[in-house]
């Protein structure tokens, strides 16, 4: 079969060079990407409407004879209207705007009875449907018909028709390895057709369920087998690591004992790296948990057994500011970590770039510099990643191959429910931190709808040379001014002393660095942002950040941004303003925000009631690169095989056919 979904979509009936053009453009590439263009909906055609019974705005089926076939209009408003009358005398007009191939269709001949489709307008005293379905009476089949997302300008009916082509493409090869090992559930073949023809199949709800659930399985299995690969290939032999004189040092100088969550972390790390097989471990840690930490051990057991261990960082800000932390932890030992980046002076880079290559530099920060070209290691043994999402799988693949068995650990703050961390992280073995360590208060959250008491609240604040965040959805300006530009002009009114900048991505990293480094040194003490600052920035005297239409955000994302205030022993405090419009449901989410400082009962909630999208952040959302797993509604079905993953392998084809999956984790 999959030799046969993976030709060009060229070869259907009704498809040109010109609509061919259009769909590849849009990303359906071949027949298989018609096959699982799924109905959105389906509609019931067993009611069929007496014209006069049809509701304006209301879509609905009647049923009509061809009274009259005209063109109107001139130019590229020209369309074609078709008069549709029934045995009662209503009748009804069906517009059809660049459609002069209609004039043309025997099916629309004076006398022809039509079943048609769509949703009824009144204009000028006169029934109308704009491009409806349609087809003639004796084609009809009651019963259950799907409906489909329009693609590249081409509407449900011709979408419809293109999957129906394909459908007979396909035809008894349409098979699959997994048809056996499924039964007795549907064939791969038969899920399709059951998918897109239940009128013809008859099928009741539990069927279609079926069917979709099967095809679920095609894609989960198929994953399931790529992660698994790329896990075999992760675990090859290394250098078993015991000697960790220094990470009992390192202990001993702490200013608190590690907490309990940081002390399993650390022993299942200690584990992976004295077992004789590269690490491949994914910490992930709420925000404030301490991982700096966890990365200091890591790297400091490095080092005692002769290794070179480095951290790569997303921005230049945020390696800068794990520098500083790690420099100040690491002191007592008179140990000390290097800085990387782009934007380094060339004689600076030289010389790093030559220590890390004699092996004079055993630890070092940065960020993507760290795999250029020209960077060479003397016996790299260890690769962190900081905030591990915001890196392909390449980029930390390659960092790994950048040495003999180099240990991964892969770190991020972004809370992920279990379900969706075997789906997205299935190559890596997971160790969860819960918890702030000692001296960290939780952020004091606040619901507010009173402006002007905040405000109050603000000046005292930036009086005692705190600092605060100022969150707004967008960029560009709009009615409610909650742009970034709009939002620093209003607040300079009132705050005129307080060196107020903003900042959004659209602006460039230099720009971006410098409105940072103003925040951080105090002459910038307002930040107006966007959720750029969601994750990374360590400013210790930020006490305050103010969420703007709090409402559209996810509870993990808005967990994200609590977690850029309170990072010292001083309280910190998030204030809540939804927008205008939220509904009570918005407001009950955002009350269990007040009460809750668990970023993953957060994130779990999250997945139950908005999706996948809210609950990994925005650079996760959407379909997360499945073309039909969902992994918020289908948890069980992924721990379920993720458990019970059958030993038969899926053909090169199929990984082939499953690439928008396959390219996010290849």
């Amino acid at each position: 079969m999959y030799g046969i979904i993976e030709q060009d979509i060229s070869i259907l009936p009704g498809i040109g060079p010109a609509i061919a053009s259009r769909l590849q453009k849009s990303g359906v590439q071949c027949v298989g990407d018609i096959l699982l263009h799924l109905p959105r909906d389906y509609v019931d055609d067993r009611i069929s409407i007496p014209m006069c019974d049809l509701q304006e705005g209301v879509e609905a089926r009647t049923h009509g004879y061809v009274q009259q076939l005209d063109a109107s209009g001139y130019g590229r408003r020209k369309q074609v209207v078709v008069t549709v009358s029934d045995d009662d005398g209503a009748s009804l007009q069906l517009r059809f705007f660049h459609s002069p191939f209609l004039l043309r269709d025997a099916r629309l001949a004076p006398g022809r009875r039509l079943s048609i489709r769509g949703k009824v307008e009144w204009w000028h005293g006169q029934a109308q449907m704009l491009h409806p379905d349609w087809l003639p009476e004796e084609a009809f089949h009651a019963g259950w018909q799907p409906v489909y997302a329009g693609q590249a300008g081409l509407n449900s009916a011709r979408m419809g028709k293109l999957v129906s082509a394909a459908l007979n493409l396909c035809g008894a090869a349409a098979q699959s390895p997994f048809d056996t090992l499924l039964a007795p559930r549907p064939t791969f073949a038969q899920a399709l057709k059951r998918a897109h023809q239940p009128d013809i199949q008859g099928l009741s709800g539990s069927d279609m369920q079926q069917a979709f659930e099967r095809l679920k399985l095609e894609e989960l299995i198929t994953y399931l087998h790529v992660m698994l690969r790329m896990r075999r290939q992760a675990q090859i032999v290394a250098e078993k690591w015991h000697n960790d004189a220094l990470c009992s040092a390192f202990l001993d100088v702490l200013p608190y004992s590690l907490t309990d969550a940081q002390e399993k972390a650390w022993q299942e790390i200690r584990a992976d790296l004295a077992r004789g097989q590269r690490m491949h471990r994914l910490l992930q840690g709420d925000v404030g948990s301490g991982k700096t930490w966890i990365a200091a051990l890591a790297m400091l057991i490095a080092v005692q057994n002769d290794k070179q261990a480095v951290l790569m960082a997303p921005t230049s800000v945020l390696a800068v500011q794990h520098v500083q932390t790690l420099n100040d932890l690491l002191a007592p030992l008179g140990k000390r970590v290097s800085l990387l980046t782009g934007g380094m002076k060339a004689a600076e880079r030289r010389a790093l770039l030559a220590g890390l290559a004699d092996g004079s530099i055993d630890m070092v920060v940065g960020t993507h510099a760290l795999i250029s070209e020209d960077v060479v290691y003397r016996n790299l043994g260890l690769a962190i990643v900081d905030e591990q999402h915001r890196f392909g799988v390449r980029q930390r693949w390659e960092l790994t191959g950048r040495g003999e068995a180099v240990h991964l650990l892969a770190m991020s703050a972004t809370p992920i429910p279990r379900s969706m961390a075997l789906a997205l992280y299935g190559d890596m073995d997971l160790s969860l931190m819960r918890g702030m360590p000692p001296g960290r208060k939780p952020v004091e959250t606040r619901l507010v709808g009173n402006r002007s008491k905040l405000a109050d609240g603000m000046q005292r604040m930036l009086d005692e040379d705190g600092r605060i965040y100022w969150i707004v959805p967008r960029i560009d300006e709009d009615e409610d001014g909650a742009s970034v530009e709009q939002r620093v002009d209003g607040l300079k009114k009132r705050f005129p002393d307080a060196g107020i900048l903003g900042m959004h991505g659209k602006m460039k990293a230099a720009d971006k660095e410098k409105s940072l480094i103003a925040f951080a040194d105090g002459s910038c003490r307002l930040l107006v942002s966007t959720t750029v600052v969601e994750v990374g920035v360590n400013v210790l005297q930020a006490r305050l950040i103010v969420i703007e239409q709090a409402d559209r955000y996810g509870l993990a994302q808005l967990h994200q941004l609590r977690g850029r205030v309170g990072r010292d022993e001083a309280q910190g405090y998030c204030v809540l303003l939804p927008s205008s419009e939220a509904s009570n449901h918005a407001l009950e989410r955002l009350r269990h925000m007040v009460g809750c400082h668990d970023g993953l009962e957060l994130a779990e909630l999250d997945l139950k009631l908005r999706g996948a999208g809210d609950a990994v952040g925005a650079r996760q959302s959407g379909d997360m690169g499945f073309r039909l797993l969902d992994v918020s509604r289908d948890g069980a079905l992924i721990r379920h095989w993720h458990e019970h993953l059958p030993e038969m392998q899926p053909t090169e084809a199929m990984l082939h056919f499953w690439r928008p999956m396959a390219e996010s984790v290849d």
